[in-house]
């Protein structure tokens, strides 16, 4: 059973995101609730989900409970979550989508760089520079979630999100290194692209 755990909590992760995304958008559930208690119910199931990245990763390396599965499963169920909550960041005007944009191009990039190791009877795992990126990801979203729950004094979506220049900034930032983080892999995948 504790082999198969690291998958489970990742599929328990792929499970939260509609839950997050029911209370940070306008829903028949969250309609009825003060702007900083959606968020703070939103943002609370993100950090469960975001969190559960790092205890299934822990779980995997400490009971060798790695599998091929979970090496690629893990980043897919990574990538729905954060893409997730950045569509609903951009519906809500927190975010602009050429840096959405951006991340959504390296994940194509770096999926079509996987596709192509497979082909080759070879599974990519996530690289520092995946980890990395991921908990900054992370954190910058939570910083929208920390804004909306207790800094800003918005009472509608639109006044919230005036308030949110840092975290805006920040999460150019953080768009900039998911971007660079693509280089890593291109150098360690580009042997399984020559055909």
């Amino acid at each position: 059973m504790i082999k198969k755990l690291p998958n489970i909590i990742c599929w328990f992760r792929i499970a939260l995101i509609p839950f997050v995304l029911l209370f940070l958008l306008d829903t028949p559930v969250s309609e009825s609730m003060a702007i900083k208690t959606r968020f703070l119910v939103s943002g609370i199931l993100f950090a469960v989900a975001i969190l559960s990245d790092f205890v299934d990763g822990k779980i995997a390396r400490k009971f060798d409970a790695v599998t091929n599965f979970g090496k690629f499963l893990d980043p897919i169920a990574d990538k729905l979550l954060v893409l997730g909550v950045l569509c609903a960041f951009i519906e809500l005007g927190f975010v602009s989508c050429v840096p959405v944009l951006l991340i959504l191009a390296r994940e194509f990039m770096i999926t079509g760089l996987r596709l192509g190791a497979m082909s080759k009877g070879e599974v990519v795992a996530a690289n520092w520079w995946g980890k990395v990126k991921t908990a900054l990801q992370g954190v910058s979203l939570g910083l929208f979630f920390i804004y909306g729950a207790f800094i800003s004094q918005g009472a509608t979506v639109e006044a919230v999100a005036s308030d949110m220049m840092i975290p805006q900034a920040f999460f150019w930032l953080v768009s900039a290194y998911t971007v660079i983080s693509v280089v890593p892999y291109y150098m360690a995948c580009r042997k399984y692209l020559k055909d």
